[in-house]
């Protein structure tokens, strides 16, 4: 060291020993300092540190210019207050009184001095990829004109950071930098601009699937902004902002547009294509759960009712649900509640878009964003549903047992939708039924419609209450126990227990009831020992009341059980032998009643009719599971092993 540096480090050496005790006495060292040594970095940092811990800052930011602008990158000391500086402008609400200190030091910072920390700041970041993204946005949002050629760069970067953590470099590339790239963006390589769009498209959907307190509204929004900038970046044409307002089929037209006049295999169809669809598919996955509701909506197979228009069922033309012979066209949908009509046009709306996306051109690249977006739960539950709405079933049952988040209930329930696909229910779907009926919610919900349509294939939504389920549940049961009463020699308690059954919806199946009370009045004999536990329909009663009235004959006999006096419900029973004896049940038969059987009758008919006011999707619920051992001998022709259709 020579003796002109020996004695500059002498001064510096008696400034910095008295900066804090005699600030005056320091100033002058350093002034006699600057006078002999005016280019020497140590006499100047010297001299902006005395004006910092003054808290002058003005005169330090006069000091932080020369040392900024005049000396190389190797002085720690100088890059230590840089990034103390970027620091605390990084955080400018919620800075220390020493950060605010080099917040207003800053200002009066000329602005090229202002650049040119930037710049050198980002230059010497090595491998501090955090560092040198923060610094490229905080240059961007101090001289928003450095983005326009500095931003492809930093694009470039976040890109690599993704790689290694994307949860830190997707938010600061969601909420930090396009933003302020919006309203001039860059021109960009293609593959990247696509990335881009890719990783913030994951930001958003997860915020959507994690966060229940996420605004979806305004996140589809930004989604379609972002979509709108990297299309500007890679010169597609534009595609439509985002408006919860617009009709999907606004989007769809418009994407139909865009294919016609596009290249095949188009990275743009692609990606306006793939963001459509994830649209419609969170609006379908939404939907099937009523916002301002704990119900659930599940996609099933609806009933093909082929009663004809008037006149007598004859069993030449009347086929039950679930007929063999079904058109090839697509199946429509049944509105069975308020939100069927937005459930079933988001479906459709999702398929739409699947297909497409599927097509030869576009899968392979839309197979790899499936993979990279974070949808798997949703994905599954639309392609099963898409499976059983094209009526496939074998991938159906293939898909569902991917599907390992469901509930017991809904997944009984799709399994006994699937059985009534292939036309006629199984054993298996019947052991669902008793699963349903005995996981019934809380939720008690109303008597849904079109449950049942003529002449075509449909599906419904069908809600997750109480009613809906017992509702369909009884209408499987029902559509298989009609076949029957075509066949020689259907039995009474076969009869008996459809009449059961239709009490559910009695504005429904007229034809069928009617048809069920010819039948009785055919036969020379007739039994129905359920009346006094299971039917309590007025108009079942009636008409039953007045058959037996009507068939007063020797050679008819039309016989009811009714319970005797002070007997329990179906659900009773008797303690001992002489009380079982006692409470055996009265059969009243017409074929010679006399007077106290008639009022025995009488009585039993007010008995039934006095409880028309129960809860009849109740007591229908019950009469499946209490008898399901004859309903079951029934469909299948003989009775199981118990176990076999146990409720648990």
């Amino acid at each position: 060291m020579t003796s002109v540096d020996e004695n500059e480090m002498y001064m510096v050496r008696q400034a910095q020993s008295l900066r804090k005790s005699d600030p005056s006495s320091a100033k002058a060292w350093i002034l006699t300092a600057k006078t002999l040594y005016p280019n020497a970095f140590n006499v100047q940092y010297e001299a902006y540190l005395l004006e910092r811990d003054a808290k002058n800052s003005e005169m330090a930011a006069q000091y932080f210019s020369i040392i900024a602008t005049n000396f190389t990158n190797q002085h720690a000391e100088l890059w230590q207050e840089v990034n103390a500086l970027t620091s605390a402008l990084r955080n400018e609400t919620e800075n220390t009184p020493e950060q605010e200190f080099y917040v207003k030091m800053y200002k009066h910072l000329t602005p090229e001095v202002q650049h040119s920390i930037f710049v050198h700041t980002i230059s010497n970041c090595g491998d501090n990829l955090q560092q040198c993204i923060h610094s490229y946005i905080l240059m961007f949002n101090k001289f928003p004109k450095t983005a326009v050629t500095q931003a492809p760069r930093l694009l470039e970067m976040l890109a690599e950071g993704m790689k290694a953590d994307p949860d830190v470099y997707q938010r600061m590339l969601v909420e930090e930098v396009l933003p302020l790239i919006q309203n001039k963006p860059p021109e960009l390589n293609p593959v990247l601009a696509c990335r881009l769009y890719t990783n913030s498209l994951e930001y958003y959907l997860r915020q959507i699937m994690d966060d229940e307190k996420c605004d979806t509204t305004e996140a589809w929004k930004n989604i379609f902004k972002v979509l709108m900038l990297c299309g500007q970046m890679m010169g597609w044409e534009p595609f439509l902002p985002f408006s919860k307002q617009v009709n999907q089929n606004v989007y769809w037209d418009k994407l139909v547009k865009i294919l016609r006049s596009s290249p095949a295999g188009s990275s743009q169809v692609l990606f306006y294509a793939t963001t459509l669809f994830i649209y419609s598919l969170h609006g379908y996955i939404r939907k099937l759960r009523i916002e301002d509701a704990e119900v659930s909506h599940v996609l099933v197979e609806g009933f093909i009712d082929w009663t004809p228009e008037g006149g007598e069922v004859q069993s030449m033309d009347w086929t039950p649900e679930g007929a063999e012979v079904q058109s090839m066209e697509p199946p429509k949908f049944s509105a069975t509640t308020a939100i069927s009509q937005e459930l079933s046009e988001a479906f459709l709306h999702a398929a739409r878009c699947w297909q497409l996306l599927n097509t030869e051109q576009f899968q392979r690249d839309f197979s790899q964003l499936m993979l990279a977006l974070p949808l798997a739960p949703w994905i599954s539950r639309f392609l099963f549903d898409l499976a059983i709405y094209f009526g496939h079933r074998d991938e159906a049952n293939k898909l569902m047992a991917d599907m390992t988040t469901q509930s017991t209930l809904v997944q009984s329930l799709q399994i006994l939708s699937l059985n009534l696909m292939q036309g006629s229910m199984t054993l298996q779907g019947f052991q669902c039924i008793l699963k349903i009926l005995a996981e019934l919610p809380a939720t008690s919900g109303q008597l849904l419609e079109n449950i049942s349509l003529k002449s075509h294939r449909h599906m419904i939504f069908l809600p997750l209450t109480k009613i809906a389920l017992i509702q369909y549940c009884t209408r499987a049961i029902t559509s298989r126990l009609s076949r029957m009463l075509f066949e020689p020699n259907c039995s009474d308690r076969l009869l008996g227990d459809l009449l059961a059954l239709l009490q559910l919806n009695p504005d429904k199946d007229i034809l069928l009831k009617q048809h069920i009370f010819n039948l009785i009045t055919q036969r020379k004999s007739f039994s129905l020992h359920i009346l006094s536990n299971y039917i309590i329909a007025t108009d079942i009663i009636e008409e039953l009341a007045y058959i037996w009235n009507t068939q007063q004959q020797d050679d008819v006999n039309f016989e009811l059980t009714g319970s005797p006096t002070g007997s329990s419900s179906a659900s009773g029973g008797a303690n001992t032998p002489a009380a079982a004896a006692a409470a055996q049940p009265r059969r009243i038969g017409t074929r010679g009643a006399d007077k106290g059987a008639r009022d025995e009758f009488k009585s039993l008919i007010r008995q039934q009719i006095a409880r028309c006011n129960e809860h009849v999707p109740t007591l229908v619920a019950n009469f499946i599971t209490q008898e399901h051992l004859t309903l079951v001998q029934h469909i299948f022709g003989m009775a199981p092993p118990v176990e076999t259709i146990v409720i648990k």
